[in-house]
Order: C-alpha cells, then sequence, then structure tokens
C-alpha cells in the first residue's frame, strides 16, 4: 500500500517481491497497475472477488476492507497455466487446431478454469499459446498438490503439444513437494 502511495497511485495493483532465503531478506521487483494473471489464487484463499474490487475502486466506490490485517485467509491455492507448447522442446511453443478440449470439471471453491479457448480453436503462432489457467483450492498443499494434479489427469487437449504432462511431473516431484527449489529448478 506504501508502494502504491508513493507514485499517487489508486485502484488495484500488484507489488512483487523476491524472497532471498539465504539472507531472510525481501527485494522489491516491480509494482503493476492492474491484477496479475494469479488474482485467481488469492480469490481462493481470500473469498474475494477482486475484479469486482477494482471496478468499484475505478467507479468512485469505497472498498469494504480497507485494513490487510481483516483480509480473510483460509486453505492453500495453486495455479497451473495450460500451454500448447513442447517442454521437451525447449518449451517451444505450439500452434494448430484444438481437436479436442476436456477441461477438469470446475467446482465452486475448490476448482477453476480461466480460458478463452474452446474446442475447434486454433492456437495461432501470432499470440500467447496458453490454454488455460487452472487453479485449485484446498485446506493445505500438499492437499492442494493433490487437486491439482487430479485436475491436470481430467485434462485432455488433442491436437497440438501442451505442458500438462510436465506440470504433473513437476506436482510429483520430491524437491517441489518438500518446498526445497529456488528458480533454477525447472533447468
Amino acid at each position: 500500500m506504501k508502494a502504491a502511495q508513493a507514485v499517487g497511485y489508486f485502484n488495484a495493483g500488484t507489488v512483487e517481491f523476491i524472497f532471498d532465503t539465504t539472507n531472510n531478506q525481501y527485494y522489491f521487483m516491480e509494482m503493476n497497475t492492474r491484477l496479475q494473471v494469479e488474482h485467481p489464487v488469492t480469490e481462493l484463499i481470500t473469498g474475494l472477488d477482486l475484479v469486482e474490487w477494482q471496478l468499484k475502486v475505478a467507479s468512485g466506490m469505497t472498498l469494504p476492507i480497507t485494513d490487510q490485517k481483516k483480509v480473510p485467509l483460509f486453505g492453500h491455492a495453486m495455479e497451473a497455466r495450460v500451454y500448447a507448447e513442447d517442454p521437451d522442446n525447449n518449451f517451444l511453443p505450439g500452434s494448430g487446431d484444438i481437436k479436442v478440449l476436456r477441461t477438469p470439471k470446475e467446482i465452486d471453491g475448490q476448482c477453476r478454469v480461466d480460458t478463452g479457448v474452446r474446442q475447434g480453436d486454433v492456437i495461432s503462432t501470432f499470440y500467447d499459446p496458453m490454454i488455460s489457467k487452472l487453479i485449485v483450492h484446498a485446506p493445505d498443499r500438499n492437499q492442494a498438490i493433490k487437486a491439482l494434479y487430479s485436475a491436470l489427469d481430467d485434462y485432455k487437449v488433442v491436437g497440438l503439444p501442451t505442458n500438462i504432462k510436465f506440470l504433473k511431473r513437476v506436482l510429483l516431484n520430491k524437491d517441489f513437494i518438500d518446498w526445497n527449489y529456488d528458480t533454477s529448478f525447472i533447468a
């Protein structure tokens, strides 16, 4: 909040930090004057509709919660971005027709699929090859990992390569499960 106030910004936004476990210190990365694509994770663990809040602020309304300490937090949420890409070929983006698209069943507050494509659409070389964001919520991290794996297992895309198998491998990786990873994890 202080970062936004320092530059006179009044609306929804995101301030990003990276945490260095060696020095036990946060480092400022950037401030975005928009909601991040990961905002559904925050929505699932708080029960708040951030898009609605952004529209309220833009129209001059006040927010029902202005004290960060009063924001409810419950459970654990995870997001995976399903892409038309080939992880085994340096994550080369794919393109082509989506011949079959079956997404996991959405369950309010537990599993959410944010997408703008449907079966029969074409993933073009001219745009981001993201097929969807898949977001799950569970009481704790281990259950969220299992829920995300299960949802990915129910996800089917035919017609172009995807990163679904790669995402499932990550979720099964012991270092990932044990929180033993950093920015070099994928490499």
